[in-house]
């Protein structure tokens, strides 16, 4: 308890010897993607920071050959500069910390000016007889130079100007306790009366197993993103994307919120994780940003399908 107590304060000492100012600073101020000021660190590269309402997130990149070492994406806290602070609009310090296996990283950001410094606090919990030890520097937004990036966004899917934007979504909703598995005109589909919700053609174990799907989770809603013919597909309970755990038996792909983009590949719009594509939108490029925007606020770290190949029927999790 001493260590890590002395450990905050000796953090909080060394943000002001970086030169750390004491204005006022809103969450949202620390939004966005940042990268170091010094291109040859061998210390942490960029820092990718999101907001989902009150859940604030910070995904940290260091120094790796031939790629930066992707720490993940991990819940933040912000820190007023008292008590009675509003943290919406007097946020000072934002802080994270990663557990790694050999060490533990506590990670904090503080606003200085139009930049991040930052420090790193790393403990040795391995038993290598290693010091302990911390690191500092400072961080400048992303941008093209014009303080914008190019395409109007940055990685990880974040658009400029419009993190502050309630998102819209299309969503329909239903009564799960409602729904059933019928033979439509001889296609399996998931109907709520004479509403259908999903179609399975000649698949009926799959619009059985998807019905479970619904009613698992407690889904009562169903989104798209860019209909008619969305190339987006998810399901909330309520107003949010459930965060349960993943069932057995459900076929679902890892997805890091913090890592996702829409990029044009080869003349086609698509939401991308590094050089793994998850989504087409073909020509449309709001669509494929939409859904990228969709997955950054609702925190989605897991893209599952029903009956794959050609699924009839995917969805998404929250990350818990």
């Amino acid at each position: 308890m001493l260590k890590n107590l002395a450990a905050v304060c000796a953090a909080a000492s060394a943000l002001f010897v970086l030169g750390a100012t004491e204005a006022s600073a809103a969450v949202n101020d620390f939004v966005g993607q940042w990268t170091n000021q010094n291109s040859s660190t061998t210390d942490v590269t960029r820092v990718t920071v999101t907001r989902s309402g009150a859940n604030l997130r910070v995904n940290v990149f260091g120094s790796c050959h031939p790629t930066d070492c992707d720490w993940g994406a991990v819940n933040a806290t912000a820190f007023a500069s008292s008590a009675g602070g509003n943290l919406n609009d007097n946020a000072d310090v934002v802080m994270a910390t990663y557990t790694q296996g050999f060490a533990r990283k506590t990670v904090m950001l503080r606003l200085n000016g139009a930049n991040v410094a930052y420090e790193v606090f790393t403990e040795f919990t391995d038993r290598s007889g290693r010091a302990n030890y911390h690191s500092s520097g400072r961080l400048t937004r992303a941008s093209d130079g014009g303080g914008r990036v190019p395409g109007g966004r940055i990685p990880g899917g974040l658009i400029p100007g419009r993190i502050d934007t309630p998102l819209s979504e299309d969503c329909v909703s239903f009564t799960p306790g409602a729904l059933r598995v019928q033979n439509v005109s001889g296609r399996w589909k998931i109907v709520e009366g004479s509403h259908w919700v999903a179609d399975f053609g000649s698949n009926r174990a799959a619009a059985e197993q998807g019905l479970a799907i619904i009613l698992r989770y407690g889904f009562t809603s169903q989104c798209f993103v860019a209909r008619p013919n969305p190339d987006m597909t998810y399901w909330r309970r309520g107003d949010h994307v459930p965060s349960l755990a993943t069932g057995a038996g459900e076929d679902c792909l890892a997805v890091n919120p913090a890592n996702v983009e829409a990029r044009n590949v080869s003349g086609r719009w698509k939401v991308v994780q590094g050089n793994q594509w998850m989504l087409d939108f073909g020509a449309n490029r709001e669509g494929a940003e939409q859904a990228a925007r969709v997955i950054q606020t609702h925190n989605l770290n897991r893209q599952c399908f029903v009956s794959r190949p050609n699924p009839p029927m995917t969805y998404w999790l929250s990350a818990p």
